[in-house]
């Protein structure tokens, strides 16, 4: 329902200011945009017997990738935005005992959790010219981002644990909200936006080999660089 309100809210904003601009033409465009995505984390947690690790002490140091074709509907200065996006996204956390806490579960300073997740995102992207000459052009956007993670392709690999066969139950879908800026020059444009999480990206963390469940509650926040072509 929230979701749903935010792209009513925004498609309303959008109509609002078609009617401002009535003397200019609706315009349709297509086109793609490719490029890499870096992950950080809001307020991560991942305990394991009673042993925290916290965001002075897990680290995500891998690039993720991203394509996307896109439609834009543009109205005077404004336009609306949606696309669907194939992404990669690789994290490596790793996990140093800054105390020298001894914990039987853990080899200090060398465990290590590989992820890298495939998904489909979908956001709606609300924008605005800000600065316009001649084949030059800055806007900025904001929006609303859904995030379906696809499971099947999901590869999870926790390095020197005394646990075997661990496992992050991750969410199927994930809310983000868009932040960007937006160079164009003729028809090539660079964007770079900041997505904020909005909800917990996985549950838990289960042992397999004896069914024992540890907390994972971390947001993703994914900072994106692209480069595309507007037909």
């Amino acid at each position: 329902m929230k979701l749903r309100g935010l792209v009513f809210g925004l498609l309303l904003s959008l109509s609002l200011f078609a009617h401002a601009q009535g003397k200019d033409k609706i315009r349709f465009n297509a086109g793609i945009k490719a490029g890499f995505q870096a992950v950080t984390y809001n307020d991560p947690e991942f305990k394991i017997d009673g042993y925290i690790f916290d965001s002075n002490n897990i680290q995500s140091n891998r690039i993720g990738y991203a394509i996307s074709p896109f439609a834009r509907i543009t109205k005077g200065r404004y336009y609306l935005q949606s696309e669907v996006t194939f992404g990669i996204t690789n994290h490596s956390f790793d996990f140093h005992d800054e105390n020298d806490i001894a914990n039987e579960n853990f080899t200090p300073n060398n465990t290590v959790y590989d992820l890298r997740t495939y998904s489909v995102q979908v956001p709606i992207l609300f924008g605005v010219h800000i600065l316009e000459g001649g084949r030059y052009c800055m806007s900025i956007f904001t929006g609303p981002r859904t995030n379906f993670t696809l499971p099947s392709l999901t590869q999870q690999n926790f390095k020197h644990f005394n646990y075997e066969h661990l496992e992050e139950v991750l969410n199927d879908k994930n809310y983000y909200w868009e932040f960007g800026l937006g160079i164009k020059i003729s028809r090539v444009f660079l964007d770079i936006t900041y997505d904020v999480g909005i909800n917990k990206t996985a549950s838990h963390i289960i042992s397999h080999d004896d069914g024992k469940i540890f907390t994972s509650s971390r947001r993703d926040n994914i900072l994106s660089f692209s480069v595309g072509f507007l037909f």
